[in-house]
């Protein structure tokens, strides 16, 4: 018995061949017989415009995957230079790339919050930290320019008052003017009665200078039981009726200590500020005067001018 082999058509092997080469557009012509060939035709040509199919398919998945991994990764790079408004744009397809598009943006966007809250949080700390900051400063100012026990100006800080309105008087040509007073007998209050009780007795002279002087003087304590009142915009006769005042009100200060009465007076010595005069110059003055006032019997006021003809 011999073997039969039946060939293929030539042209159906033909449209075989151009399909394992990819040609997936090429067809077979069709006789509409509905014969052997015809129906392999149809075959042929079913089984092409499916492989065409799934070629166009598949191109357009590759053609929108490549679109998506780029948009992802400028979306993740806005995200990385602190962008966390970026987001991916979706095309609601519900396939893998959709849903991942989902999940970054939702990712992107808690991430924000996440770092809003903690730029808000350390904001927050900054703040506060500035504002604890400016208090200590104004604080540190207020130590190194107060007398701790009066808490009237130190003498540093007095000075530094003093040439800022001498300054202020050169320029608008104001009268300036200065008193320094001293406790009387103070050494023998801090004897008899103890310094706690003479430390009673400054605090208190502080309190009835800064009731008599007005707003814009300035009242410091010297040194020990000494203080000076600078007044600004003040001619010599209302130093003088300041300086009065200022006598009366420490006059009055009356307490007790350990069952005894401790009372207070006061001298002092006023001097008004000259053109082209230092500041621990008409200090002098006033130093001057006060101990004038002294000599004079204490509890006094002494106007320099009026010290100064006396001495000569």
């Amino acid at each position: 018995m011999s073997d039969h082999h039946e060939s293929l058509p030539p042209e159906l092997v033909e449209a075989l061949l151009r399909l394992c080469q990819g040609d997936f557009a090429y067809r077979l012509p069709r006789s509409r017989a509905r014969d052997d060939r015809d129906t392999a035709a149809f075959f042929v040509n079913a089984i092409a415009e499916e492989l065409e199919r799934v070629r166009v398919t598949s191109q357009e998945q590759e053609r929108r995957l490549a679109d998506f991994m780029d948009r992802i990764s400028d979306t993740l790079i806005r995200v990385a230079a602190g962008d966390f408004s970026a987001a991916v744009e979706r095309d609601f397809a519900g396939d893998a790339p959709d849903v991942l598009a989902y999940l970054v943006n939702n990712t992107v966007a808690e991430l924000g919050s996440s770092v809003a809250a903690v730029q808000r949080k350390a904001e927050e700390d900054r703040l506060r930290l500035e504002a604890l900051v400016a208090e200590r400063t104004r604080e540190l100012d207020r130590l190194a320019a107060v007398d701790l026990l009066t808490e009237t100006y130190n003498r540093r800080r007095l000075k530094e008052i003093g040439d800022q309105e001498i300054a202020r008087a050169t320029r608008f040509r104001d009268p300036l003017c200065v008193a320094m007073l001293d406790l009387d007998h103070f050494k023998a209050i801090n004897d008899n009665f103890g310094h706690s009780v003479g430390d009673t007795a400054l605090c208190m002279a502080a309190a009835a200078i800064r009731s008599r002087v007005r707003s814009h003087d300035h009242v410091g304590r010297y040194g020990g039981e000494e203080f000076v009142i600078i007044a600004p915009n003040t001619p010599l006769a209302g130093a003088r009726r300041l300086g009065e005042a200022v006598r009366e009100a420490i006059a009055s200060v009356d307490f007790e200590a350990d069952g005894r009465r401790v009372t207070l007076t006061t001298s002092l010595g006023v001097a008004e500020w000259r053109r082209g005069e230092s500041l621990d110059a008409v200090l002098t003055r006033a130093d001057s005067a006060l101990y004038q006032a002294k000599e004079m019997g204490r509890n006094q006021v002494v106007v320099a001018g009026a010290a100064e003809e006396e001495s000569a």
